[in-house]
């Protein structure tokens, strides 16, 4: 790949990503287009939840591909919330996972409106 041939950083800010926490068809194709972009020599980042329980009911289940936590960030949303950064790289391909447990307890979780408004504005917030 010529340099000219580089879009640049990609960034996917997804709430499911490939096998750890994949629900229905988007989690499969971010991962996909990911890896297939990454492949392709292009510099591609992957922002996700780091749901407490994945679908399987695991917790803990990103030290297996190398992703470890990196950091502790504050997201000023409703009085605040601490959120764990985990990184690692698969496949060419930089993930970022955001763990609180009680924000993104499993993927989907039927908590009500209220809870998905929050979890949604503090991932929002917490991936810019």
């Amino acid at each position: 790949m010529h340099d000219g041939d580089k879009l640049g950083p990609i960034v996917f800010v997804t709430p499911e990503l490939g096998k750890w926490s994949t629900v229905g068809g988007l989690g499969v194709m971010v991962d996909e287009l990911s890896f297939g972009l990454a492949a392709l020599g292009q510099d591609v980042w992957v922002i996700s939840p780091y749901y407490h329980h994945n679908k399987k009911g695991h917790t803990d289940y990103l030290h297996p591909d190398g992703i470890h936590h990196k950091d502790t960030m504050f997201v000023d949303v409703s009085g605040g919330v601490e959120i764990g950064v985990h990184e690692g790289e698969v496949k060419g391909v930089k993930l970022v996972f955001l763990h609180n447990s009680d924000v993104f307890p499993s993927p989907y979780p039927d908590n009500g409106p209220v809870f998905a408004t929050h979890q949604v504005s503090v991932f929002n917030k917490a991936c810019l």
